[in-house]
């Protein structure tokens, strides 16, 4: 599914915190469901490719993508960002917490 450039511009809009929230969970199950993704995937390489880092390891882009959108998350709204940024500790923690890639 693809959006209209204007529709895409307030999904990213930094403003939008119900936008910023629903990418910080969106990241956060991409993290979780990485070992899933990478069976899923494991006979497309192509596939492969685009899900994991350079170094077969996760995707260090989007985690840097998850901490920005964490520190954008505005007090009144940080109660409903607790797992995601439980998904951000856990990653400092060990990048690869989450599944090991193959």
């Amino acid at each position: 599914m693809q959006l209209p450039h204007d529709k895409f511009q307030q999904v990213i809009n930094p403003g939008n915190q119900v936008c910023v929230l629903l990418a910080t969970h969106w990241i956060s199950i991409k993290q979780i469901m990485a070992t899933i993704t990478e069976t899923e995937h494991r006979f497309s390489k192509r596939d492969h490719a685009q899900e994991m880092g350079p170094d077969g390891g996760p995707d260090l882009g989007i985690i840097r993508w998850l901490k920005h959108l964490n520190r954008s998350v505005e007090p009144e709204y940080l109660a409903y960002n607790p797992w995601p940024m439980w998904v951000e500790a856990e990653l400092d923690r060990d990048r690869q917490v989450f599944g090991k890639t193959m």
